[in-house]
């Protein structure tokens, strides 16, 4: 003490702010001290350490509030739940079954495709949006969805059925003349009476095949029961009662159908006329809503299975939780907490395949600058803090830097 030089030091300052932390733990051990000049401290060697508990640490600049962690493999987590900004480029692939019950159309998720690896959909249910069934546009009566298959080129929808027109639903009044209907060995009898040269008013019916003409329905005259006899649509007495009626009255035009879709056959029976359809029309993936969940998307197909791809966060979604696993590191004056691994929804993910996508606070952070000679030398992490090391030789130190000294925000 005299001479004011010491052998050493032991020093420890349980609860002191140093840099911008307001609350960690200092301790070192100081060999051969001496004060060679005023305000002037030499320290021949020293091995120091500052200990920062995870609830003490400094808050990133985005102004997050982290939870701090230690998992069993020594590794630094970092819970952080990040706004939907964060995620604004983060783009995640939904492979999509569709089953087709009837005139609903659900949609159900397989699998998802996030930061370039596959996961199963149900272990992601917040990105998934769970099912939500489509109600198809009606069909006409008899007719029915069969499929849709996702392809390359859009929704193969495929059609097929027949179209059935009650005969209560046919006209009761052809030009001018009270009509009835009735069927019998598959083909339509339209009743009426006509006045006929020399014979006057008399009951008659004329006897049609339904047959498809392009596009449209024409009742092809067969026979015509008239005068207790059925004459064939050849004979003289059916030509003068046919001579009558117009072609108009034995046609109408169908509905238009979608491109690959077209009409089979026609038939009648007791239910009335039937129009048998089928095809395959393909629905363009813009008949598909552009936002969903406020996100914009994007269609296509693969496997068989529908695809869509959302960028950004769900806008109803409650936010996601993300764990960032670090081991840290020390490089000249900065502390970095670069993660290597990224958990979401309770999966591991390639940090350098998240960071890619997604934008995160800064992970590198500087640390308090050091005197010659005393340099940071590693980071441990503790159950519940963090300890940084520090070293050096032939140290001097200026009145007040050693109450300075340690990391700051």
């Amino acid at each position: 003490m005299l001479r004011g030089r010491l052998s050493g030091i032991e020093l420890s300052l349980p609860d002191v702010t140093i840099g911008g932390v307001r609350h960690a733990a200092f301790t070192a051990t100081l060999r051969d001290v001496s004060q060679p000049r005023p305000d002037t401290t030499h320290v021949g060697s020293m091995d120091a350490s500052i200990t920062i508990g995870f609830a003490n640490m400094p808050s990133p600049p985005d102004g997050s509030s982290p939870t701090y962690g230690r998992s069993p493999d020594g590794s630094l987590t970092i819970e952080v739940v990040p706004s939907p900004e964060v995620a604004r480029n983060v783009k995640a692939t939904m492979f999509l079954r569709l089953d087709l019950r009837g005139n609903t159309l659900t949609p159900v998720p397989q699998r998802l495709l996030l930061f370039g690896h596959m996961v199963p959909a149900a272990q992601v249910a917040t990105l998934t949006g769970g099912v939500r069934p489509q109600t198809l546009p009606p069909l006409p009566g008899g007719v029915s969805y069969r499929s849709i298959t996702p392809a390359k080129d859009g929704l193969h929808v495929a059609l097929g059925g027949a179209a059935t027109t009650p005969l209560s639903e046919l006209p009761t009044t052809v030009n001018g003349q009270t009509v009835s209907y009735d069927v019998e060995n598959g083909l339509l009898g339209i009743s009426s009476k006509r006045d006929l040269p020399l014979l006057g008013s008399i009951p008659l019916t004329i006897v049609t095949e339904p047959r498809l003409d392009g596009g449209a329905l024409t009742l092809v005259p067969r026979s015509v029961k008239v005068l207790g006899g059925n004459h064939p649509a050849d004979d003289p007495i059916a030509k003068i009662v046919l001579s009558q009626a117009r072609k108009e009255d034995f046609t109408r035009p169908l509905p238009a159908l979608p491109s690959g879709v077209r009409y089979l056959s026609a038939s009648v029976d007791s239910a009335g006329i039937k129009v048998g359809i089928g095809g395959v029309t393909v629905e363009p993936f813009s008949v598909l809503p552009a936002t969903v969940d406020g996100r914009a998307t994007t269609y296509g197909a693969a496997d068989g299975l529908l695809t869509a791809t959302a960028t950004g966060a769900p806008g109803n979604a409650p936010p996601v939780p993300i764990t960032l696993s670090t081991r840290p590191t020390i490089a000249g004056n900065t502390l970095d907490l670069t993660p290597h691994e990224i958990r979401m929804f309770g999966l591991p993910f390639p940090a350098k395949d998240v960071l890619a996508e997604v934008r995160t606070s800064v992970s590198r952070y500087p640390l308090q600058p050091l005197p010659a000679h005393l340099a940071y030398t590693g980071v441990e992490v503790l159950p519940q803090a963090l300890r940084i090391s520090l070293s050096g030789r032939d140290i001097d130190f200026a009145r007040g830097m050693l109450a300075g000294t340690g990391c700051r925000s």
